[in-house]
Formats: C-alpha cells, sequence, structure tokens
C-alpha cells in the first residue's frame, strides 16, 4: 500500500499514455510543486460525479472511481499568469483501498499498485485497429504530445485506442479496468463497428 495524491478528472488516462493539464487552482500547484521537487507522482482518476473545480471552499468533492493510472509529469511550463502548464505519462494502474482529504481540500489516497498487463503480440484479426490507432496518431494535436506505441502489441494498441477514440468515460474507465488487451481489442473492435454503422 502507499499513500498518493490524487487529481480526479473527467477522463481516463493509461499508463503510457500522456495527458496535457492546466493547473490553476492552490492545492494542485502546491500538489504539483512538491511532486516536482521529490521526484514523486499522483493518481488520475475519473471523477463520477461532481465538478473538478471547487468553486466554494464548502463544495463537496467529486465523486470518483476506485481505479486509476499514477502518473508522473514528464514537462512542465510556468505561464506568466500563474497558470502552471504539465504533461503527465501514465506509469501504473492501482485500486484505492482509502480515501481521505488534506486541510486544503486535496484528495488523497492508500492505494495498492496492479500488476502490469503481459505483453501480447497484436492477433492477425485485429490489426485494422493497429491501423486505426496509426491514422489517428498523426493527427497534430497527438503528435504534440510525444506519444510512443508499439503497434504490433496489444496492450499498447488497446490502451492508446481507448485514450484517443471517442467515447463515453464509463466506457473508457471499463476498459481500464480489463486485465486482458484482448478482450480490450475485442471490447473496441465493437465498439468501431457501432461508430462506423452509425456514420453510414
Amino acid at each position: 500500500m502507499q499513500e498518493i495524491p490524487l487529481f480526479p478528472l473527467p477522463l481516463v488516462l493509461f499508463p503510457g499514455g500522456r495527458l496535457p493539464l492546466q493547473v490553476f487552482e492552490t492545492r494542485y500547484l502546491d500538489m504539483v510543486k512538491r511532486c516536482l521537487r521529490d521526484g514523486r507522482g499522483f493518481g488520475v482518476v475519473m471523477i463520477t460525479e461532481g465538478s473538478q473545480v471547487l468553486s466554494d471552499p464548502e463544495e463537496q468533492l467529486p465523486d470518483i472511481s476506485h481505479c486509476g493510472t499514477y502518473c508522473e509529469v514528464v514537462d512542465f511550463d510556468q505561464q506568466p499568469n500563474g497558470i502552471l502548464s504539465i504533461i503527465v505519462e501514465g506509469r501504473s494502474k492501482f485500486a484505492i483501498r482509502d480515501q481521505y482529504e488534506l486541510p486544503d481540500r486535496l484528495m488523497m489516497a492508500q492505494v495498492e499498485f496492479i500488476e502490469e498487463e503481459q505483453e501480447v503480440a497484436m492477433p492477425e484479426e485485429r490489426e485494422h485497429l493497429s491501423g486505426l490507432l496509426e491514422s489517428l496518431m498523426s493527427h497534430e494535436a497527438v503528435q504534440r504530445l510525444g506519444l510512443s506505441c508499439d503497434l504490433g502489441q496489444a496492450v499498447e494498441v488497446s490502451a492508446r485506442l481507448t485514450e484517443l477514440l471517442p467515447c463515453p468515460n464509463h466506457f473508457k474507465q471499463r476498459l481500464l479496468e480489463l486485465k486482458d488487451p484482448l478482450v480490450r481489442l475485442s471490447e473496441l473492435d465493437k465498439l468501431v463497428e457501432r461508430i462506423q454503422k452509425s456514420s453510414e
């Protein structure tokens, strides 16, 4: 078990994924500065209900998923207006065993890290998903993140596709919680088929 700070967001990030964030709330600015100073990371977890920004000090903290991704800051830039621009990279999945808040309303959690998924080669019948991911990764916004992905590995392809495809967060969260990349690829294949049919 390890104690980590949490950054609840209305999105899902996988290990190996990258995410640009604009940090402006004092509690998160302090958290990121501590993480940079100590060479540590924080947990990105999906919000299930509520808001990521507290409009007043008494507002209730958001409800969050029980599974998230531990991240580390890989790039940062302090803006003149005080906003901190950072890019984080997912390292490993975790399950929340206990959570609480600090006086500054920063959410903390006792977490158990989840074992890395075993690398599996992309099955031949799913190779079209590698092609789809390759085309998505050629977009300018995605290229700016500096993502790397082995298009022959099921773990990486299924993770990056889940992050990049337009689908509901609860679906992405369910795929994050899967432990088998081949099952994740099968779910993504069904999703892509539905998207294609709806656009015909």
